[in-house]
């Protein structure tokens, strides 16, 4: 059982973004990479695009998806 201040759920969000980096596999497909950000609860998926958006222009790869993944402990 969890304790009593958990017993809600833990919430964490994470904006995933993956990242084309403009090369190809011996297949031929885009190798592709991806990274996890922590964010406040208060990010929704309007502010995570604005994040994405920031971190496009930081960047020199492409990004090409974003993901809002919102996980809660239930146990």
């Amino acid at each position: 059982m969890l304790p009593k201040e958990n017993q809600g759920g833990v919430r964490v969000k994470q904006l995933r973004i993956v990242y084309n980096t403009g090369e190809l596999s011996e297949s031929g497909r885009p190798i592709l990479r991806r990274n996890n950000i922590d964010v406040q609860d208060s990010v929704d998926s309007a502010k995570g695009l604005q994040i994405a958006q920031i971190i496009d222009s930081l960047t020199n790869y492409t990004v090409q998806e974003v993901y809002l993944i919102v996980t809660t402990q239930i146990m």
